[in-house]
């Protein structure tokens, strides 16, 4: 293990403050302390005299959501509070993202307010010599293409909804089951499915994986599944459509369509459905009949293939 700074030129950022920059479509992007969509907050117009800062380097968060780290692909400002990291040699791709999630796994050491300011260049991480060969062997190529849309013609609009269906109209609702007697492990292994919990994103509904045999057949539901957290205060109401085969805990339901229905009007109700949580704050959980009762667009006719053909329009949709 080594010390960051034998591996990069740890810098600060130019250090701007959003609400000072003019946002545009146009301009560059502007990273900050957030963890989500790779930092990048906000795209703004270019300020005279401020030198972006280049492309290729990994940014760090100070503060914040501390020691989140990402690789940067386009020039960028940044705000407070975050580091730059200029590779002292010669990196692959695979070997910074690899140092992203070095980075980030140091985040359990600045709980409690601590901010990785004095001690960011201290940190202790592999020197690139001794990364795994999966890492240096891997094949960054495969994902080029994913965020671009299945049609690239201009974004249609979706079509103006006049009448609304309860889900139990369009839906069969399935409770999951509870975790009482199964045996969860924390990674795959053979013959085993996931099991999910709610999640406010896709990503963390992975609780658990466990023993296909272990539960009823039923309950086992295919990629391509929609489902609802219903519980959970910062979780419930969140609607997904599986990328895999899974198990639902008693915190999740999943909706079997009473007809056939795409993976675009799937994707579509599951956004509808996350848009009604606020019909559940204190305390309210969207489970049995409350469920049921949530009110969707009723799509028919023509409206389905807009509704289809606006999905496919939008980013990573050519994944779809």
């Amino acid at each position: 293990m080594v010390e960051l700074q034998e591996i990069f030129n740890v810098k600060y950022g130019v250090n701007l403050e959003l609400n000072k920059l003019t946002q545009s479509k146009d301009g560059i992007n502007f990273v900050s302390r957030t963890v989500k969509n790779n930092g990048v907050s906000a795209v703004v117009e270019l300020v005279e005299g401020k030198e972006p800062i280049e492309a290729g380097v990994i940014t760090v968060s100070g503060g914040g959501s501390v020691l989140e780290a990402f690789l940067q692909p386009e020039p960028f400002y940044s705000g407070r509070d975050l580091y730059y990291l200029e590779p002292k040699f010669k990196l692959t791709t695979a070997q910074k993202l690899y140092y992203c999630v070095c980075i980030r796994a140091n985040k359990y050491k600045y709980s409690y307010g601590r901010q990785a300011n004095r001690t960011l260049k201290h940190l202790k991480v592999p020197h690139f010599d001794d990364f795994p060969k999966w890492v240096n062997n891997a094949d960054l190529s495969i994902y080029e293409g994913v965020d671009k849309p299945k049609i690239n013609n201009s974004k249609p609009l979706l079509p103006s909804f006049k009448d609304t269906v309860k889900v139990e109209e369009i839906f069969e609702v399935v409770n999951g089951i509870a975790a009482t007697g199964l045996k969860e492990k924390d990674k795959a292994f053979e013959n085993s499915v996931m099991y999910i919990r709610p999640a406010a994103t896709q990503a963390r509904t992975l609780r658990s994986y466990i023993a296909k045999f272990s539960v009823p057949e039923d309950k086992i539901f295919p990629q391509g599944s929609l489902f609802v957290s219903t519980n959970g205060e910062g979780s419930h109401s969140y609607s997904y459509v599986s990328t895999d085969e899974f198990v639902p805990n008693s915190d999740v339901s999943v909706l079997i369509p009473k007809g056939e229905i795409s993976i675009e009007e799937k994707l579509f109700y599951a956004k509808c459905i996350t848009a009604n949580r606020y019909l559940f704050s204190y305390g309210r959980k969207p489970k049995g009949n409350k469920l049921k009762s949530i009110k969707i667009p009723k799509l028919e006719g023509k409206d389905i293939e807009k509704v289809i053909s606006y999905i496919n329009s939008l980013p990573y949709s050519s994944n779809i």
